[in-house]
């Protein structure tokens, strides 16, 4: 049988214990929020004023479920471009910047590739990875799926993360 000593000492250690794996799980949730991004870009005039893959060209967020993302603006920086036989857009793939809507002008940089519908692609897709940030993006990450092209944009869906404990410290 134990003595009410030896409890009393078994009791804080197992609070201690408690406390330290409590206080450990609370920082790593703190230095990771993940979600899922679910919005829409628009690429074309008379949307934007620059269309990529056009020097300055950008794509305008017209709908987004982070708020700070809604009138961001995705700039293709330097794409390269593949075109048909007959000089149609069949692939676009850029390093971009993405210019947040929020007071410190946070942004992020990654990687679009999109590609055009075609005789051989009859439905547009693409891909844009995120990988670093500055301000609100600070250890931002994104993978996100671009869809085929409607009347009022495409769709841009897929997880983001911010891992502050290894951004590019630009907070």
């Amino acid at each position: 049988m134990l003595s009410i000593r030896h409890l009393g000492v078994r009791l804080i250690a197992s609070a201690t214990a408690l406390s330290v794996f409590t206080l450990v799980g609370a920082s790593t949730a703190s230095a990771t929020e993940t979600g899922t991004f679910v919005g829409q870009k628009i690429c074309r005039v008379p949307f934007v004023a620059i269309s990529p893959p056009n020097p300055g060209g950008y794509c305008l967020i017209n709908e987004a479920n982070l708020p700070f993302l809604l009138g961001a603006k995705d700039y293709y920086t330097n794409p390269t471009v593949t075109r048909s036989s007959t000089g149609a857009l069949v692939v676009v793939s850029s390093p971009v910047t993405l210019v947040a809507t929020d007071e410190r002008g946070s942004t992020a940089s990654g990687n679009c590739t999109y590609y055009y519908p075609s005789a051989t692609n009859p439905v547009g897709h693409g891909l844009c990875v995120y990988s670093s940030g500055t301000g609100y993006f600070y250890g931002f990450n994104a993978v996100l799926t671009i869809g085929a092209p409607t009347p009022t944009g495409v769709s841009v869906v897929g997880p983001y993360w911010f891992d502050r404990d290894h951004g590019n410290g630009d907070n």
